[in-house]
């Protein structure tokens, strides 16, 4: 069985800057001398009715807009902060 390296795939796309997926198979078809294709999906279309039915659904957007109003919606940073400060109370209250 044949196979090519990480270290020879690297070699052979180093001098670019974006690979597009053509580029891969490209190389697979001259390193194993094979025809590569891709069959395409085609997927549906979302399901509207499925969706508009989902009652859980409609509970986690109304979940989410009240959040947002009451401003308990948090960027990054301060996400990261906010979880923080909960586990340092969380462990406290374990230590007593």
């Amino acid at each position: 069985m044949k196979y090519i390296t990480p270290n020879q795939l690297y070699d052979k796309f180093k001098h670019k800057e974006m690979l597009d997926i053509s580029d891969l198979i490209r190389v697979i078809e001259d390193e194993f001398d094979v025809n590569v294709w891709i069959e395409e999906q085609i997927v549906d279309s979302l399901d509207i009715k499925s969706l508009a039915e989902d009652a859980t659904l409609f509970q986690q957007i109304q979940q989410s807009r009240d959040d947002r109003k009451s401003d308990r919606v948090f960027e990054q940073q301060a996400g990261l902060d906010y979880l923080r400060k909960k586990t340092e109370v969380f462990e406290r209250e374990q230590k007593v």
